[in-house]
């Protein structure tokens, strides 16, 4: 008895494993097309065809085709999507086909999708690593390969093949011989300091292109730039630009000026007098103010008179140590700035001399005469007004009197009616 239920159970099992094997089968997607060479603004169709097979010696339901998932690959830049079933979606690039619930097809399938040519240039249709090919009711995917598709866009019937240049420059530089457009080969030159060439190209149809190469990376000594000008129809003419980039320019080495020697001067002070002018030496030169007036004496100095090397010489000495070995000199320097010097006798030595403010007068140089009439005027009046305050306090006093006379008398004058 549990002999017999033991067999029957292992029938199922193998009857199950049977029908399971008998759904494997194999899926051979196949992108095609009327033809592999379309040309710009053409419309052409793409189909995809689904052919299924099952293994050898397997039920032919294991090849009955159902759902099918799969991205569909293309250059977007050539081609252009513009119909397909609604099951095919997207664009830009990537179509997604989700034909879900889809019915029952034995043997084989087909997707025809509409692109349109948009430009020159090659793309490639292909699907995604892992297209699903479902065996019709049942979950289970077939084993699937599939081509790829190769499409060359021409140029339209219409294009032009006109590849030639209206005109050429460069920056820095300039091309030799004058552009034309019969000229392909032309030489520049230009300076050490430029690496990189700027070439400015204008083609005389205007669908036409223009490529650079070579114009960046200058080499020191000759350099090739090609300037690649290809038609609307893929026409290419080349441009070649011989550029010489110079030597670097190495200034010839000067030699070194000799250091200036610096004027010696003896140790100590000397003068010597000059036009009339006296002129101090000492680590430096200066010379002496001598215009009456122009400056006077420092606070708590007066004036004095330096002899140095026989020559008589203004300074001015500390009022409270007329034996002090310090003077003040009034110098102007070799920029023509004058100032207030100190003098070191012992020491034979000069300096700025700023231990306090010192007052400076300067004298008028133009001239002075209205000044000069502004202050008679005004010593005149200090006169007169000096004079009428004189005459006021003589009334003043006279007046007094006078009074100091008439009471007295009027005092006299009661006294004696009084005695009578």
């Amino acid at each position: 008895m549990k002999r017999g239920l033991f067999l029957m159970l292992l029938a199922v099992v193998l009857m199950l494993g049977t029908e399971e094997t008998a759904q494997a089968a194999v899926a051979t997607i196949d992108l095609q097309t009327e033809s592999e060479t379309v040309r710009v603004g053409d419309e052409f169709e793409v189909t995809l065809l689904i052919t299924a097979l099952p293994v050898a010696d397997e039920s032919p339901k294991a090849a009955i085709i159902g759902d099918f998932e799969a991205y569909l690959i293309y250059n977007a830049d050539v081609l252009e999507f513009v119909t397909a079933p609604p099951c095919i979606t997207g664009g830009a690039g990537m179509l997604r086909i989700m034909d879900m619930g889809a019915g029952a097809s034995e043997g084989n399938r087909k997707y025809v999708i509409k692109f349109k040519a948009l430009e020159r240039g090659v793309s490639d249709l292909s699907l995604d690593s892992r297209p699903i090919v479902y065996t019709y009711g049942m979950e289970q995917a077939m084993s699937v390969s599939s081509n790829v598709l190769t499409l060359a866009v021409e140029a339209s019937v219409h294009a032009s093949d006109n590849a030639n240049l209206s005109a050429l420059k460069v920056n820095p530089g300039k091309i030799s011989p004058t552009f034309a457009t019969t000229i392909r080969e032309y030489e520049v030159t230009v300076p050490y300091e430029s690496e990189m060439i700027v070439v400015s190209a204008l083609t005389e149809d205007e669908n036409a292109t223009v490529g650079v190469n070579g114009s960046t990376g200058l080499r020191v000594g000759r350099n090739t730039v090609t300037v690649t000008v290809t038609a609307e129809d893929g026409t290419e003419k080349r441009y070649y630009l011989f550029v010489t980039r110079e030597k670097e320019k190495v200034e010839p080495t000067k030699a070194p000026e000799p250091p200036k020697e610096k004027e010696e001067f003896e140790a100590g002070i000397h003068a010597e007098l000059k036009d009339g002018v006296t002129e101090l030496t000492v680590a430096g030169r200066f010379k002496v103010s001598d215009e009456p007036g122009a400056y006077i004496a420092p606070t708590g100095y007066e004036e004095t008179v330096l002899y140095v090397d026989g020559v008589q010489t203004k300074a001015y000495v500390k009022r409270d140590a007329p034996e002090s070995d310090f003077f003040v000199l009034v110098l102007e320097d070799e920029l023509g700035n004058s100032g207030y010097y100190r003098y070191d006798r012992e020491q034979a030595t000069i300096q700025r001399f700023d231990e306090e403010r010192v007052e400076i007068r300067q004298v008028l140089t133009e001239d002075n005469s209205s000044l000069y009439e502004a202050l008679d005027k005004y010593k005149s009046r200090q006169v007169i007004l000096l004079f009428v305050l004189a005459m006021f306090f003589a009334f003043t006093v006279l007046l007094l009197l006078i009074v100091v006379s008439l009471l007295r008398q009027r005092h006299t004058d009661e006294n004696e009616l009084d005695g009578h």
